[in-house]
């Protein structure tokens, strides 16, 4: 089993405004990558009612030690994904090139960014899909083993409880 102290910790600190959004933001990532041991990890949250268009809130990309911010997929561009996610709520696709869901990435994200495996579990605020955590691997396919995925499905619902007053603000007037 995966240790969830770290999370934990940040979370806490996060709750008790010791770190800034941006800072915990930044270190969510980092600490998911390290845990699942996967290239790249993202938070992202829908900007809509509608989820048709999911904003970056943070990209952690491991290999290059660098963050991204305000990266948006667009549902007319990625459709097949989108709809997974708004009945799935999550996406396991070891071969992401090949996944029905994922598949739709190829030319303009997996391709350009040698990503192989992806795993993604969505963030809810009142049972609603507000978000997503995402997390893949570049360079080499990545069997997602059942640890890490109840890691990043647990980590999904303590993100909820971290985030729950910036969820209600954002979103209890669109639910």
């Amino acid at each position: 089993m995966l240790d969830q102290t770290a999370l934990l910790l940040l979370i806490k600190a996060f709750k008790d405004q010791q770190i800034s959004a941006e800072a915990f933001y930044r270190q969510l990532t980092e600490t998911i990558t390290k845990q699942l041991h996967c290239s790249r990890a993202s938070l992202w949250l829908y900007s809509d009612a509608l989820l048709s268009e999911i904003i970056a809130v943070d990209l952690y990309d491991s290999n290059e030690d660098a963050h991204y911010q305000g990266i948006a997929l667009h549902e007319d561009d990625f459709a097949p994904y989108f709809e997974a996610m708004r009945n799935d709520g999550g996406i396991n696709a070891p071969d992401a090139a090949t996944h029905p869901a994922t598949s739709c990435f190829n030319e303009a994200y997996f391709e350009p960014n040698d990503i192989l495996s992806l795993l993604d579990v969505g963030i809810r605020y009142n049972g609603q899909l507000v978000g997503v955590f995402c997390c893949e691997q570049v360079g080499s396919i990545m069997e997602w083993n059942a640890s890490q995925i109840t890691f990043l499905e647990q980590a999904g619902k303590l993100i909820t409880f971290a985030l729950k007053p910036q969820l209600q603000e954002k979103f209890a007037a669109l639910f």
